[in-house]
């Protein structure tokens, strides 16, 4: 047998068949590996930062449109039948919360963006005379998205004068802290049930603990103190059959407008009915707390309108199972008053007139209803 001849420093299991093989060094092989490891480490760390951000963009961005459920305290969504509407409300101030435990009356107002002499014309006249135990809120909606414009001289002007607007809305705020800013609404006429739907939304989330909420618009007048008398001496003991009850001027036997270019033209898609259930003249009307969270849980099964009096006290009302109270002697149609004004216990029972459009139409009106005399 033939004697293989091995070079110096190799062994045998180098060689095959009197060949030379190659070897493979084992601190070379455990740094490729090591290698190789410290690049899909890598690749591994940049597409998990990656999805964390995709999924943290996605869930800003359209987490309000596939999710019904919020878990942030400021974020709602408008939910009638023909509806989905996501907003977003600012959250009332720590130090200023949005109402007290000692909260009697909630007044929501409605009222238009640019409607500043209406709102000071409240607030310099009948809400000076507010009872403790009231908060009162402005309940603001975005600008419109489409602006009509003719030239771009035009669009330019108009321009301005939102942003104009947005900034003394501002200011108007940080002076008087009582609005409820609707981010994601539109403020037009067509959107009136839209933005009383976010209202009531506000209220069961962050004044669930008020006992009467009172709706009006922003020309309407209201003898506080007189208010506050009503509420103890006849809705309270009014409430003890019905938890759930609407008090104000009901309205009977109106049916729905057909023509396409009315204001108020409602379509038989919309509603079938020849005529609408009896509701609440909307320029002032006060529910019950009960009233308010018994609604809600309807609110998806029904075409929702803009004849938000109709479709709250009215429609809603019914599937509800919440009274009307009619008590047109207290909240009135218009701001004339009668010669000869009832009275109770001293007390007139007007309590509620409208019609004013700038602070001197609040002056005169709200000192007309306070200088009402009993017989």
């Amino acid at each position: 047998m033939k004697a293989t001849n091995y070079s110096k420093g190799s062994s045998p299991r180098c060689w095959k068949n009197g060949k030379r093989i190659k070897s493979t060094n084992p601190l070379r092989l455990y740094g490729s590996v090591r290698f190789l490891s410290y690049i899909l480490i890598r690749l591994l760390l940049i597409l998990t930062f990656l999805l964390f951000l995709y999924l943290l963009i996605f869930s800003k961005l359209f987490s309000s449109v596939f999710h019904k459920r919020y878990n942030k305290q400021n974020e709602f969504a408008i939910n009638f039948k023909n509806a989905y509407i996501p907003y977003v409300v600012d959250l009332p101030d720590n130090l200023n919360p949005a109402c007290p435990a000692s909260t009697k009356l909630l007044i929501l107002i409605m009222t238009r963006r640019d409607s500043f002499s209406n709102r000071d014309g409240i607030r310099k006249t009948w809400l000076k005379d507010a009872v403790p135990g009231t908060v009162t809120k402005f309940i603001i909606a975005d600008s419109p998205s489409k602006i009509e414009i003719t030239d771009n001289k035009d669009a330019a002007q108009k321009m301005e004068e939102l942003k104009k607007e947005k900034q003394l809305l501002k200011v108007e705020q940080m002076q008087n802290k009582d609005f409820i800013f609707l981010h994601g609404i539109e403020d037009n006429y067509a959107n009136l049930h839209f933005k009383w739907l976010a209202a009531l939304q506000w209220q069961q989330a962050f004044c669930p603990q008020t006992k009467w909420i009172m709706k009006t618009d922003d020309d309407t007048i209201v003898h506080l103190p007189r208010l506050d008398n009503w509420i103890d001496k006849k809705f309270t003991k009014e409430i003890e059959k019905n938890k759930a009850m609407y008090f104000g001027w009901i309205i009977n036997g109106v049916g729905p407008i057909r023509d396409p270019k009315h204001k108020w033209y409602v379509s038989e898609n919309v509603y079938k009915g020849n005529s609408y259930p009896p509701y609440m003249q909307g320029a002032s009307y006060v529910a019950s707390s009960q009233a308010i969270t018994a609604t809600m849980p309807h609110i998806n099964k029904v075409i929702g309108f803009n004849m938000d009096d109709v479709l709250f006290t009215g429609i809603l009302a019914d599937l509800a199972n919440v009274t009307r109270a009619d008590h047109k002697e207290m909240f009135r149609v218009g701001n004339g008053l009668n010669k000869d004004e009832k009275c109770e216990d001293g007390i007139p029972y007007v309590t509620a007139l409208y019609g004013a459009g700038n602070l001197e139409g609040f002056q005169n009106i709200y000192k007309k209803l306070k200088d009402v005399k009993c017989p």
